[in-house]
């Protein structure tokens, strides 16, 4: 998938973690959490509740971790999400939370909030599980039936590709209470839209084509993890590849990069020369030990650069 969404779009993007959660309740939440493991919150006036102990345990992390966590993002808490209990309330939890006698306060996180917690827990790889259940839900749609004909090859109906994109939407509104952040709204019609079109391309010329920037393939196919800054970043691994591996091609698409529409060049990474081009400049572009100070030397710097995806 060309346009994938990952898990750096929850991390970053406030608006995205409450709009990922604007849909969910209680129930599902719950089922989301289950499916990276097993975590059981106590039901206090009819919801579940879970204290910072509780979450530490569950995501293999501190309890301090938790707590910085919060911290730092508070504000972006609502209240069906965290409370803090003192007094009376926590009088009438303390048995349930199995919490200490001389505990004076507890904060505590009901299953929006946790998964609130995992979409912003980045050394936790429970958390990281979780995030990749979320993005799943967001970019699920259904495969398309290929048309079979022994004659002339021909694209599937109108109907059949249109039926695609909106199931696409559908999940999406489904996870978001209908009410779609602009970015995950246009990350899924430009998924769709590629769906359509890779599978119209393959449909006509019976190939299974795979096109892909150099950081997508670099993560997806390479398992390796490209910063967004410092010494290795994205952007000069893609200048990278430009620069000293011009003949892996030179085709360029419009793609979607940090919520802006732009120009991005791709490769044919079904074809195996291409593949294991980009995987020797991968690899010589990590061992190296400064790869700004080559690319300045080559010039690459000198001419205007596109986008990397």
């Amino acid at each position: 998938m060309s346009l994938s969404l990952n898990q750096s779009v929850l991390i970053e993007s406030p608006s995205l973690r409450t709009s990922a959660l604007d849909g969910l309740d209680a129930s599902r939440s719950q089922q989301v959490l289950n499916k990276a493991k097993a975590i059981v919150f106590a039901v206090w006036n009819g919801e579940g509740w879970a204290t910072v102990e509780q979450l530490a345990q569950y995501f293999q992390c501190s309890i301090q971790g938790i707590k910085h966590i919060y911290e730092r993002n508070s504000k972006e808490f609502r209240a069906n999400e965290t409370r803090k209990l003192t007094g009376k309330d926590l009088a009438d939890v303390r048995s349930k939370l199995e919490l200490a006698s001389r505990t004076a306060q507890a904060r505590v996180f009901s299953p929006l909030g946790t998964l609130r917690i995992a979409m912003l827990l980045t050394e936790s790889e429970i958390a990281a599980q979780v995030r990749t259940i979320i993005l799943d839900l967001v970019v699920a749609i259904p495969k398309i039936t290929p048309v079979r004909s022994s004659q002339t090859p021909a694209l599937p109906p109108v109907e059949q590709r249109l039926h695609t994109f909106v199931q696409a939407m559908k999940t999406l509104a489904e996870l978001t209470g209908g009410r779609l952040n602009p970015y995950m709204e246009q990350n899924c019609k430009d998924f769709a839209a590629n769906l359509i079109a890779d599978y119209n391309r393959q449909s006509l010329t019976s190939t299974q084509e795979k096109w892909l920037g150099v950081v997508n393939f670099a993560e997806s196919e390479l398992g390796k993890k490209v910063p967004l800054k410092g010494t290795h970043y994205r952007g000069h691994l893609g200048t990278w590849v430009r620069t000293f591996y011009p003949h892996l091609g030179d085709r360029q698409e419009t793609r979607l990069v940090n919520g802006v529409q732009q120009p991005v060049y791709v490769y044919a990474c079904h074809e195996s020369a291409v593949a294991a081009g980009l995987t020797k400049a991968i690899e010589e572009f990590f061992a190296h030990h400064s790869p700004s100070a080559a690319l300045k030397q080559a010039g690459a710097f000198a001419r205007k650069s596109l986008v990397t995806a």
